[in-house]
């Protein structure tokens, strides 16, 4: 096992794996409150500008006609992944009304939660997903089912994961799936060991006071992140599957759809989600073609990122996921992971300023390690930025993300701080001189009108040069920098290239 180790890590260290090491791709998935301008729920229709829900893979909503869902293809490295966000959240932006904006929070404002909660939990405009919103809202409850958060999908390079079952694996694994297979579920089961970090620095979801939110009443308010608390975005209790073994979570996954604990595959909330080849593969057969890749389910929203999410979490997420290639796991890893779902529930309901020895002991540790790593490996400079900004988290509660929003609530103005960046964002976003203003300068203002209008309509856009409009097997290629005639709009020029999206318009 020495010998195996010493040859994985010479690998890694030379040449082009080396290279490859730091070279993940991200797919983001954001759910965020559709308000009004006094903090209350819109009772405006969704934007009807935006094409189906069933068919548009980048903008739909969620539980709720209020919960809009922001979907980014799978693109590499944290700087392009945050850059999508921001495009769509400007296009969503110019699609709704002047006193409508989106909340930058995982919970709602207050007023929603005071007034507006029965008319949020009915206020689903989808019939085909009507029976399950309605099986959510009895089995849940409303203010469990509108959490809004962060999904953050993560693989590695496919040829660095390619050459390590090549070069040193073949002989332990039968095949190429069962090698990627077990990368996978080993960042799965590191992810639940050191959620509680995750939970830490990056948890902003402070119930108040102001807000009851069905907690116990021994529990000290404010909270850390009530959605990562066994309270807010979860299973029940008796339905929580254990990442122990792939073989047994596999098993217990399976068990609840055959019987009918979940309704379907989409009601497992668990904080790392495996995915396949497609969206409807069943988790067996995506462990008999190999996981492709996770998801990681636990993050609030991060209101100072103008997108929802940063640059620095993402790449200190990769960080972390990369070194779990070296790392090994603990000898009593059941253990470990029962422990470490208490250890996360008790950072999820602490004050968010709050910090034990045990968390900044074993916090430092890592980050130790990890400083380590990034030094063997070469590792680019951004991840040794963003392990820096986690230090700093660690030796001072009060910067976390859930500390700086904490510090708002205390004053009394979470409501005025939330609307004021939301307001921040609206503006910024509308009054931009560039159709998406993240693209400014990568692409010309047609290519960016086009793009915008084609993420509407529910096309597939490659982000490259040639940048590729995709619907079915037909694809049109563009340069980046074209000079389009849309002189009869953008909508226009694109249903002359895909005329079948006439009937996707709609819902």
């Amino acid at each position: 096992m020495a010998e195996k180790q010493a040859k994985l890590l010479k690998m890694l260290s030379e040449g082009s794996l080396n290279e490859r090491m730091f070279n993940a791709s991200f797919g983001l998935r954001l759910e965020e409150h559709r308000i009004l301008t006094n903090g209350r729920a819109s009772r405006y229709e969704y934007p009807k500008n935006l094409s189906s829900r069933k068919t548009n893979p980048y903008l739909l909503s969620g539980f709720s006609d209020n919960l809009m869902e922001f979907t980014t293809p799978i693109v590499r490295g944290s700087k392009v992944t945050c850059q999508q966000l921001k495009v769509l959240e400007q296009i969503v932006d110019s699609q709704l009304h002047e006193d409508e904006r989106i909340w930058p929070l995982s919970l709602a404002p207050a007023p929603e939660y005071q007034h507006d909660l029965e008319f949020v939990g009915n206020n689903c405009s989808q019939p085909w997903n009507k029976e399950y919103t309605n099986y959510l809202r009895e089995k849940y409850g409303i203010k469990r089912m509108i959490l809004g958060g962060a999904h953050i999908g993560f693989n590695l390079d496919q040829e660095l994961l390619d050459a390590l079952y090549d070069q040193s694996f073949k002989d332990d694994f039968a095949t190429r799936a069962d090698f990627q297979n077990a990368v996978y579920f080993k960042m799965a089961q590191c992810f639940c060991l050191w959620r509680w970090l995750f939970t830490y620095l990056y948890g902003a979801s402070p119930v108040s006071e102001a807000v009851e939110h069905d907690m116990p009443e021994h529990i000290n308010l404010p909270v850390r992140s009530f959605r990562n608390s066994t309270y807010g975005y979860d299973n029940l209790p008796d339905e929580r599957p254990s990442y122990e073994s792939l073989d047994s979570f596999v098993d217990q996954v399976s068990k609840f759809l055959e019987d009918g604990t979940y309704y379907g595959p989409q009601e497992f909330f668990g904080p790392v989600r495996l995915h396949g080849k497609h969206d409807d593969d069943s988790l067996r057969q995506i462990v008999k073609d190999g996981i492709q890749f996770i998801s990681f389910r636990s993050f609030d929203l991060d209101p100072f990122a103008k997108g929802g999410i940063s640059e620095d979490t993402l790449n200190f997420l990769e960080l972390f996921m990369i070194y779990t290639l070296v790392s090994p796991m603990p000898e009593n890893l059941s253990e470990k992971l029962n422990q470490a779902i208490e250890r996360n529930n008790e950072v999820a309901l602490q004050a968010p300023d709050e910090q034990t020895d045990w968390m900044r002991n074993e916090a430092m540790d890592l980050i130790e390690r990890l400083s380590q790593f990034c030094d063997q490996f070469n590792a680019p400079r951004e991840y040794k930025l963003a392990l820096s900004f986690v230090k700093r988290r660690v030796e001072d509660p009060t910067l976390t993300i859930g500390g700086q929003v904490a510090e708002k609530l205390a004053k009394g103005d979470l409501l005025s701080f939330g609307l004021k960046i939301a307001n921040d964002r609206y503006t910024s976003f509308v009054r931009s001189p560039h159709p998406l203003q993240a693209l400014a300068g990568q692409y010309s203002d047609s290519v960016q009108q086009l793009i915008k209008i084609a993420i509407m309509s529910g096309v597939h856009v490659d982000f490259e040069n040639p940048l590729k409009l995709s619907v079915g097997t037909r694809v049109e290629t563009f340069d980046a920098q074209a000079d389009l005639d849309l002189s009869r709009g953008a909508l226009d020029y694109l249903l002359n290239l895909f005329p079948e999206l006439e009937g996707n318009l709609a819902e």
